[in-house]
């Protein structure tokens, strides 16, 4: 028999199973019995009948069995039960019943070993392959057969009523218990396809966590590059023209190194300025429309510019992954403005248009040339990693000395319920 891991439930149904067949002899066997004239004096096959069962009933409910015998415990239960119920029958009517009552009690015989049969058929079409359930239910039926038949050959009509029993019984026992195990085998597959798929979907949520990791770790390396790296790299060049000048021109080394002390001390500003945006927690005390405003501002009173500023009120139910990305856009777009445009003047708008939430920052500063820096710039690289996460549209337009445009639209807004 192939092997398969134990099937839910199993041990349990083997266990009642035997304790069900020791009380059916005294709620039905007995009694049907002695309805239908075929009585057998308890006493004469109670050591036969009662000490297979009985025998079962201890090896199902007490663990130290399957403990000792593992993946063989339940075969030999099957075993066990098979032979008990053959030769229960067999010795029953040679030993037992007398020679008028021996044709009745057959038939009778081949209709209770019917149900019997068949549960044992379903307990290894519930475990076991398809070739083993043939095997077993029509080996058991067979040999049921061929020991049945000599005690009703002397009767034609019960020899043919016998003969169509036992080809009724077989035949239906084995449409059964191999019905029976094509649906456990779909079950299994099924069970399989289950457990493949939790195990891709947990290899999934690993891969996202890594993901997201890594898409947290790229911000940070643009937040650090919009602050200690401009600063630091600064501080290096002054320092180097006061090793150079330290010599021969002391006064012009100090000087510039007070603006490299100076340097330094507006980098630590930034970096503390950027570490405290990086949890975004504006858009949790004022939400996004006044965050944008914020910055807004901010950005213009450090470069000196001419603010123009539309932000529509009431940007309500609004996603949080939709708040990150339009807040974190503006600030990155609003830090390049401040630092590298030197414009101007300066316009922000935010509001709902027919193409979604639009976000629009323009500056009449010194612009670029997008071919020359794109791939290679970590502010554009950034504003187009958190425009795609969201799957928003996001539009750099500029032109050296005609200033620059940063349009993001969301086209479809999630709303939170």
């Amino acid at each position: 028999m192939k092997h398969h891991p134990l099937e839910p439930g199993l041990l349990q149904v083997l266990k009642f199973l035997a304790l069900f067949q020791v009380l059916g002899i005294f709620i039905l066997r007995l009694p049907v019995g002695a309805a239908m004239g075929v009585e057998v004096t308890l006493v004469r096959w109670l050591w036969l009948s009662l000490s297979g069962l009985f025998f079962l009933v201890i090896y199902t409910w007490i663990p130290w069995w399957q403990k000792r015998l593992g993946r063989v415990y339940v075969p030999l239960f099957l075993a066990i039960a098979s032979i008990h119920l053959i030769l229960e029958k067999y010795l029953t009517l040679f030993w037992f019943t007398s020679p008028e009552q021996q044709e009745l009690v057959v038939l009778l015989l081949i209709v209770k070993l019917w149900f019997s049969i068949q549960l044992i058929a379903l307990l290894v079409a519930w475990q076991y392959s398809r070739a083993a359930v043939l095997w077993v239910s029509l080996g058991l039926c067979i040999a049921d057969g061929v020991l049945s038949l000599p005690f009703v050959m002397t009767e034609a009509s019960l020899y043919t009523l016998a003969i169509y029993l036992l080809l009724a019984r077989a035949a239906a026992v084995t449409l059964v218990a191999v019905g029976v195990q094509w649906l456990v085998d779909r079950q299994r597959q099924q069970r399989a396809a289950l457990t493949e798929a939790n195990r891709k979907l947990a290899r999934y949520a690993a891969t996202s966590e890594q993901l997201a990791a890594s898409q947290e770790r790229n911000r940070l390396a643009r937040e650090l590059h919009d602050t200690l790296a401009h600063s630091l790299s600064g501080v290096t060049v002054q320092l180097e023209a006061v090793e150079a000048l330290w010599e021969v021109k002391p006064r012009e080394a100090r000087t510039i190194l007070d603006r490299a002390r100076q340097a330094t001390q507006n980098g630590l500003t930034e970096a503390r300025r950027a570490l405290g945006a990086l949890r975004a927690s504006p858009l949790e005390d004022i939400g996004l429309a006044l965050a944008v405003r914020d910055l807004a501002k901010s950005a213009a009173a450090r470069a000196c510019l001419q603010l123009d500023l539309d932000a529509q009120d009431h940007l309500t139910n609004l996603a949080p992954e939709v708040e990150q990305c339009v807040y974190r856009v503006a600030q990155e777009a609003l830090t390049n403005v401040a630092r590298h445009a030197d414009a101007k003047s300066l316009r922000v708008s935010l509001r709902y248009e027919t193409e979604g939430l639009t976000l629009i920052i323009a500056d009449d500063g010194r612009g670029f040339e997008p071919a020359e820096v794109d791939g290679a710039h970590y502010g554009l690289q950034g504003l187009r990693e958190r425009a795609e996460m969201l799957g928003a549209v996001l539009q750099v337009e500029s032109r050296s000395q005609e200033g620059t445009t940063v349009r993001l639209v969301v086209p479809t807004t999630p709303l939170v319920e």
